[in-house]
Order: structure tokens, then C-alpha cells, then sequence
């Protein structure tokens, strides 16, 4: 038995935007309250994140009484209600068809200003009902296809000390940190416990290039990349289906989807 400790949990209530660091959280029957539970997309309803536009990085959301307040250098400062219905279907990161609620023209206006290019704010209601292959059970916001993504303190001591750059556990956007003396063990969990909550496992968490972009300067570099791809690069996952095993391979993976 592996055993460890909670060392910070991380929210992000806009996919692609800041993290907010929280006490204590919430299990919503999307999985954590308030995460990623808004997305911009753009002129054609499509999922728009830091692989387009780093700047966003440096958005940084705040929850208020009834909605978000937003905030960004050079940009700033708007306040957005949180729709109650929805009123338009977008495209999630996956490509999926989601119902949500408008955010509005003023956080629309902010964003296209902010992005250079015309994009919306939307946001889950409880109306929305996104389910994707890897969790059918389960309804989820935008996250990328798994409720919940922990990441071990250990394991990235050992990808940093591998590194050519130093970088921070932010740069992998996690829900929970937790520390354990062990590098890499979170590939052997199934189910574990963190305070009452209980969590499956799902797949070691395939890593796109947002890893690269610093999450306090929105400044791009070579790291975890080349560690990543030197130490953790997956070439075949045989185990899997056939659709887990096209986002796999050809990945490197850091953390688990849970």
C-alpha cells in the first residue's frame, strides 16, 4: 500500500485560464466544483485553449456571488454572470457537441480583445450533459476527458532533475498534488482515497505542448518536453482500446486521470 499526503489542490474555473488554489473542495456530479466549468470558443463554436493563445495563461479568474471576475495585464478587469440556461451548443476540446450558456457580449468583447480574434465565454448549466468515451458514467465539464488529474510531488522531482530548464508542478494544470516518497507509483493505483472522496484510475495522462508555456509568464521553452520525451514517452500501449491507444502513443505522460 502506497500511502502519501494532499499538498494542494488546484482548480482552473476556465478551461485554459489560471489556476485557483483552494482549502477544500467540493465533488459536484461533474467531479470538481468549479473546474473548468467555462471555456472560450471561438467564430466557429470550437474549443479555443492555450495551444492557440498562450496570453491566456495569464487570465486569471476569481469567483464572485453569481458568476466570475476576470483580470489580465493590460486588460483589465470584467465581471460575467454565470448563464443559468443553455442557448448554444459549442464544440469541447475533444470535438464533441455541447449545450451550454452564453456568457455575454461584455465577456465576449474582453476576450476578442484579449485573443485578437472574435470569441465567446461559455458555460455548463445544469443542463449540460457532456459525456465522453473514457467516462460514460459520468457527466463532465471541459475538462479534456477525465473528471480529475492528480499528479505525484515525487515524480516531478525526478522529471526535473532530468530537465534542462527548471519548471514547476503548475505547468501540468492538476486538480490534486499529492506528495509520496515514491517516483512514478501513481502508475500502479486503481482506487485510492483522498479525505472522503474515492477515485478510480483511468490512464497515465497523455501531455500536449501546454506544459511548455510558463503558467506566470505565458513565456514558451523546451521543458518537460525533452524530459518527458527522454524518460516518459509512450510508444505503444497495448492494454488499452483502440481509441485510448491513439492518445496515448506518440505521448509523453505525466499524471493520472481519475
Amino acid at each position: 500500500m502506497t500511502t502519501g499526503s494532499l499538498s494542494a489542490i488546484q482548480i482552473h474555473p476556465i478551461k485554459s485560464c489560471r489556476r485557483v488554489e483552494v482549502e477544500e473542495i467540493l465533488l459536484s456530479p461533474f467531479g470538481l466544483d468549479g473546474d473548468r466549468e467555462w471555456q472560450v470558443v471561438d467564430a466557429e463554436r470550437c474549443a479555443v485553449t492555450q495551444r492557440q493563445h498562450k496570453s491566456m495563461a495569464l487570465v486569471q479568474p476569481e469567483f464572485v456571488a453569481g458568476g466570475l471576475r476576470l483580470s489580465a495585464p493590460g486588460h483589465g478587469v470584467v465581471e460575467v454572470a454565470r448563464p443559468s440556461v443553455n442557448d448554444r451548443t459549442v464544440h469541447a476540446l475533444l470535438g464533441d457537441e455541447v449545450k451550454v450558456g452564453d456568457a455575454g457580449d461584455e465577456a465576449a468583447a474582453w476576450f476578442t480583445a484579449l485573443l485578437g480574434e472574435p470569441c465567446r465565454l461559455v458555460a455548463v448549466t445544469a443542463g449540460t450533459n457532456r459525456r465522453v468515451g473514457l467516462v460514460k458514467q459520468q457527466a463532465i465539464t471541459f475538462v479534456d476527458a477525465a473528471p480529475v488529474l492528480v499528479v505525484n510531488t515525487a515524480s516531478l522531482a525526478d522529471l526535473q532533475r532530468r530537465a534542462l530548464e527548471p519548471f514547476g508542478i503548475e505547468r501540468f494544470r492538476p486538480n490534486l498534488v499529492v506528495h509520496t516518497e515514491q517516483a512514478w507509483v501513481e502508475d500502479t493505483w486503481r482506487t485510492f482515497a483522498v479525505g472522503a472522496a474515492e477515485l478510480e484510475s483511468l490512464m497515465p495522462w497523455p501531455r500536449c505542448a501546454v506544459p511548455q508555456i510558463d503558467q506566470d509568464t505565458a513565456e514558451r521553452g523546451r521543458e518537460p518536453a525533452v524530459a518527458l520525451r527522454a524518460h516518459r514517452w509512450c510508444t505503444e500501449a497495448p492494454g488499452m482500446p483502440k481509441g485510448l491507444r491513439a492518445a496515448l502513443e506518440g505521448k509523453g505522460l505525466f499524471g493520472m486521470g481519475c
